[in-house]
C-alpha cells in the first residue's frame, strides 16, 4: 500500500509534526498534578500518534518488508488479516528482548506493538547518550522510557524509578530490551569477543555477549505483573560479510539519500518468566547465555539458507499502516496544539487589554 505525499511529512513539515507532538507532551504536563492515570493516557495517546508518523514515514521514504517465523511456543499468535498483512496477538503485558543488528530495529519492534494495538504502551530501554539530545531526550523521558548507562552504580537507582511505573498490572506494556547493549559493529564484536576469551565464554562473530544484570533487574521487578519474555531473533538481507550492517542502513541512508531498506527477517518465541531461574545471577547468567547460544545458531542457519527455519509457519507481509488515513490522527494532535496557542494568546491579548485599560492615563 503507498502513502498519498500529501499525508506524509517531508523536510520542515516532518521537524513541525515532530515539534508539534514534543508540544503534545508539555500540555500533558499539568496532568500529573490531578491524575497519574490521566497523564499517562495522554502521553499514550502522544506516543501512539509518534508511532503512526515513524511507520507513515518510514513506509513512504524507506518502505520495508519483514517474513516472521516462530516456533511451537507461540502457535496461533502470529496471524495473517484479511488484507494480508500480519498480526501478534500477544498478550497486553510482557517483556521482549532482542539482539541488535541495526539503529532501525526498534522501529520493526515497535510496529509489532502496532499491529497488536498497544503502540501507544511501548517502552524501550535505550542509552542515556540519547536523553542528552535537545527536544528527543525530554520526549524519551515523557514516553517513560528508561534511560541507562551501563553503569550498574548509577544505573541501579534509574532502573527502579522506571520499573515502580511500569509495575502497575492495569497498565499495558510491552517493554524492549536488547541485552547485548548496543548494536552489531566490526568495534563491539571484537570487545565482545575479547570479553568472551578473558572469561572463557563461547562467542558468535554474529551476536554481541548480552549483559545480563539489567535484564534480571526487569524481570524481577515485574515478575508479578507479566508471565512471558517475547525473544525475537532479526537479521536483514544485504549485508554483507564482515561489513557492519549500520554503515549501510543508518538514518542518513535510508532517509535522506533513499537507499532501499534491507528485507527483514525475525524469528519469534516465548518463555514463562516462572520457568527462569531470577533467584540466583549466575544461574539466570547461564540461562541467557544458552538462549544466546541459540540466536547465534539460529543466524548461522540464516547466513547458510537465507533464511530463518520454517518450524511452524510463515508470515510475509510490508511493515506498513493499516489505512493511509491513519495520518489524518496526528493532525488532531496539532489542531490541539494551534487551539491552544490560540486560546494563549487570546488570553493573554486580553490580559493585556484590560490592564491598559485600568492604567490608562
Amino acid at each position: 500500500m503507498s502513502l498519498p505525499y500529501g499525508l506524509l511529512p517531508t523536510g520542515g513539515l516532518n521537524l513541525g509534526f515532530t515539534t508539534s507532538l514534543h508540544v503534545q507532551q508539555w500540555l500533558g504536563l499539568p496532568l500529573r498534578l490531578v491524575s497519574p492515570s490521566w497523564s499517562d493516557a495522554w502521553q499514550a495517546a502522544v506516543k501512539a500518534r509518534t508511532a503512526l508518523l515513524l511507520v507513515g514515514l518510514n513506509q513512504w521514504r524507506a518502505p520495508v518488508s519483514a517474513r516472521n517465523t516462530w516456533d511451537a511456543s507461540l502457535d496461533g499468535q502470529i496471524r495473517q488479516t484479511a488484507q494480508g498483512s500480519v498480526t501478534f496477538d500477544f498478550p497486553r503485558r510482557l517483556v521482549m528482548i532482542a539482539n541488535h543488528q541495526l539503529y532501525t530495529d526498534w522501529l520493526v519492534l515497535w510496529w509489532s506493538a502496532y499491529t497488536a494495538g498497544h503502540h501507544g504502551h511501548f517502552y524501550i530501554v535505550l542509552k542515556d547518550a540519547l536523553g542528552k539530545i535537545p527536544m528527543i531526550g525530554s520526549g524519551i523521558r515523557f514516553f517513560g522510557w528508561i534511560l541507562l548507562s551501563r553503569r550498574w552504580e548509577s544505573d541501579k537507582s534509574s532502573l527502579e524509578r522506571g520499573l515502580a511505573h511500569l509495575s502497575n498490572a492495569s497498565m499495558p506494556m510491552w517493554l524492549l530490551i536488547f541485552p547485548e547493549g548496543t548494536n552489531l559493529t566490526k568495534r563491539s564484536a571484537a570487545i565482545s569477543q575479547k570479553w568472551a576469551e578473558k572469561n572463557g565464554l563461547p562467542c558468535s562473530d554474529l551476536t554481541l555477549l548480552p549483559r545480563s544484570r539489567g535484564l534480571l533487574a526487569c524481570l524481577q521487578g515485574l515478575e508479578h505483573s507479566v508471565e512471558w519474555v517475547y525473544d525475537c531473533t532479526i537479521a536483514y538481507d544485504g549485508i554483507p560479510r564482515g561489513q557492519d550492517g549500520q554503515d549501510l542502513y543508518n538514518l542518513k541512508t535510508l532517509y535522506a539519500q533513499g537507499r532501499p531498506a534491507p528485507f527483514t527477517h525475525a524469528h519469534w518465541r516465548r518463555f514463562a518468566i516462572n520457568k527462569i531461574p531470577l533467584r540466583d545471577a549466575e544461574e539466570f547468567d547461564r540461562w541467557l547465555l544458552e538462549r544466546w547460544a541459540e540466536k547465534a545458531e539460529l543466524l548461522e542457519h540464516f547466513r547458510a539458507h537465507g533464511g530463518f527455519p520454517d518450524t511452524q509457519g510463515s508470515i510475509t507481509s510490508s511493515v506498513e499502516l493499516r489505512s493511509p488515513f491513519e495520518m489524518l490522527h496526528i493532525l488532531t494532535g496539532v489542531i490541539a496544539v494551534i487551539a491552544a496557542w490560540l486560546m494563549m494568546r487570546y488570553l493573554l491579548g486580553s490580559g493585556l487589554a484590560i490592564v491598559s485599560f485600568l492604567y490608562k492615563p
